[in-house]
């Protein structure tokens, strides 16, 4: 046990050791602090630069302090006194104990910072995260989460996924917390110098030099830090990155609204191939495919005796699961935030055609084809008109495209259809550039198949429009570069 206590003192001092504490290059204005947490891999002086930059066109007398930690992993539990400990340090070196203090971190250190701002929400006036966001532990909390958060990230950061920031945009862009994307900036761009192995291999290529990204964080935090000392709740250089940042983000939200029911019911309308023949009155609800009892799409009526037939409705009722990746429980940042596939059990063509006019239709004409393929299609349509005109362009000039393949199948029993995940096979064009063909499972049955509890179904794995924009914003240009900012794979 003494062995241990040695060893952990003994880390603490090396790492305590490395503090950097950068006093103020200007006097009046107010008198404040900015602790910045590093990232992790990541030591103090790699901040520097950018902090230099903070204090530069700061108009107040500002402090900076950038706490070390053992092996540079910012982790609370490594260090659990570093505020106070570096509280100390910094009135040691002359600044006054009525300093308001404002905390912030990078990465990983900003989930250290959050955790710390929370401990000292009595001593920290404001807080200021970069390529980092308030976990969602504090989204479904019953409280509001104490400290005035500003949360900055850059649009090509590979490891706080643009997708995810955009989350955070949704539940934080009113007062007291913020979330404001920068165009163009990764997230190395913080941080000066090599990057580390991890950041190589999931960050992408940044469009701006870290030279203009320093700038464009510190005008941002300035402005936060003033909007707090002079006790406002937005300023016009806030409101602007407010709106270019929903701008920006609500393509993105408009696919996650869009991923579950109001999809699923859209893909029954294509699958149905009646246009306005006949309208159609469809109910999706929500059950996981492979619990008892078990749900099944059916559909109510016919309307083959009534005429015209556009005075006619048919009611149809499908059934959806999401499925998203486990991985995102985490909360990393770095996974998927749009459902992986839709699970959805649909009304076959043969019998929605039938019902509609009370002919018999041959199955084989009407669903034997890649009618899932057809709707996942919509989706990437729907995904390429809606993105950003600089995210499409980007997409199209450096990005794996995504092409919709032929179906799988059909995988008529169950368990196979539920448990064949939706593809994404990366291969190449014909012109040698990388692709990633999408393939969707089937499952499907004509109106007469022997067992008529599943007669006449037609089962896909759609395509979300959330995940086909997703691969248009992000993933998709991973591996696209060769820079040590541009990176991996397509995960």
């Amino acid at each position: 046990m003494l062995k241990l206590l040695l060893i952990f003192e003994l880390f603490y001092l090396i790492s305590s050791s490395s503090d950097i504490i950068i006093e103020p290059i200007k006097l009046g204005g107010n008198n404040i602090a900015f602790i910045f947490i590093p990232g992790a891999e990541l030591p103090p002086d790699r901040y520097v630069p950018l902090l230099k930059q903070v204090q530069l066109i700061s108009t107040n007398s500002l402090w900076i302090a950038i706490p070390s930690f053992p092996d540079d992993f910012p982790l609370e539990i490594l260090r659990p006194k570093v505020i106070d400990e570096i509280l100390t340090k910094l009135y040691k070196s002359g600044m006054s104990i009525n300093t308001t203090i404002f905390l912030g971190g990078h990465s990983l250190g900003g989930i250290t910072s959050q955790s710390l701002a929370y401990k000292y929400k009595n001593k920290i006036f404001g807080q200021i995260l970069i390529g980092s966001f308030l976990q969602r532990k504090y989204q479904t909390s019953n409280t509001i989460y104490p400290v005035s958060t500003l949360i900055l990230s850059g649009e090509l950061d590979g490891l706080a996924r643009v997708t995810r920031i955009i989350e955070s945009f949704y539940f934080y862009s009113t007062y007291p917390h913020f979330t404001l994307i920068i165009t163009g900036m990764n997230h190395m761009n913080t941080a000066s110098g090599k990057p580390t192995d991890h950041i190589l291999k999931n960050d992408i290529k940044s469009e701006i030099n870290e030279t203009i990204a320093h700038q464009e964080l510190s005008i941002r935090i300035n402005d936060y830090m003033n909007m707090r000392l002079n006790n406002q709740t937005i300023t016009p250089i806030l409101e602007y990155n407010l709106n270019q940042t929903k701008i920006f983000s609500q393509p993105y939200l408009n696919a996650l609204n869009l991923e579950g029911s109001q999809w699923s019911t859209y893909g029954q309308k294509i699958m149905s191939d009646l246009n306005d023949t006949v309208q159609l009155n469809i109910s999706d609800q929500f059950h996981i495919v492979y619990k008892i009892p078990e749900y099944f799409p059916h559909l109510d009526n016919n309307c083959s005796l009534i005429k015209p037939l556009n005075n006619c409705i048919l009611y149809v009722h499908t059934v959806t699961q999401n499925i998203y990746d486990l991985n995102d429980q985490f909360d990393t940042g770095e996974t998927h935030s749009s459902a992986e596939e839709m699970r959805v059990k649909m009304i076959s063509r043969q019998v929605l055609l039938q019902a509609a006019d009370g002919k018999q239709h041959d199955f084989n004409q009407t669903d034997e084809q890649s009618l899932c393929g057809l709707i996942n299609q919509y989706s990437l349509d729907w995904a390429l008109k809606n993105a950003a005109k600089k995210t499409k362009d980007r997409y199209d000039q450096i990005g794996k495209q995504m092409i919709i393949g032929d179906d799988i199948g059909p995988l008529n029993v169950g368990p196979l259809w539920i448990w064949t995940p939706l593809q994404f096979d990366l291969g190449k064009d014909s012109q040698g550039k990388t692709i990633v063909t999408v393939r969707s499972p089937t499952l499907r049955f004509p109106n007469n198949y022997p067992v008529s509890s599943v007669a006449g179904f037609h089962y896909c794995k759609l395509l979300s429009p959330g995940r086909a924009l997703e691969w248009i914003y992000k993933v998709q240009v991973r591996n696209s570069t060769h820079t040590h900012t541009g990176i991996n794979d397509c995960n």
